[in-house]
């Protein structure tokens, strides 16, 4: 249950990002690279904590990896399939 938690608040962490940045050239590229790293540094601490509570390396790894990759995946398919829609131009309102 608390990786579909993480997993959940990461995906709406990063659409946060993204919609919030949507119409700042340049700030979603910006928003993606600081998200990666802070959610690496997250699920390093979450990773960290699991394994002094007694799970091994082995057993946390399966779950660190999902806990990562599902949120930053997320936010890079959006950006790069829906990419045209986070930029709106003021130029093209003249």
């Amino acid at each position: 249950m608390r990786t579909v938690i993480i997993i959940t608040v990461g995906i709406f962490v990063a659409s946060l990002l993204l919609a919030l940045l949507r119409k700042r050239p340049g700030a979603p590229n910006t928003a993606i690279v600081a998200f990666t790293l802070t959610w690496l540094a997250f699920c390093g601490w979450n990773f960290s904590v699991g394994v002094s509570h007694g799970y091994s390396f082995a057993e946390e790894i399966p779950f660190f990896l999902a806990n990562f990759a599902v949120p930053v995946i997320f936010m890079w398919l959006v950006r790069h399939r829906f990419g045209c829609l986070l930029y709106t131009s003021d130029a093209a309102d003249e």
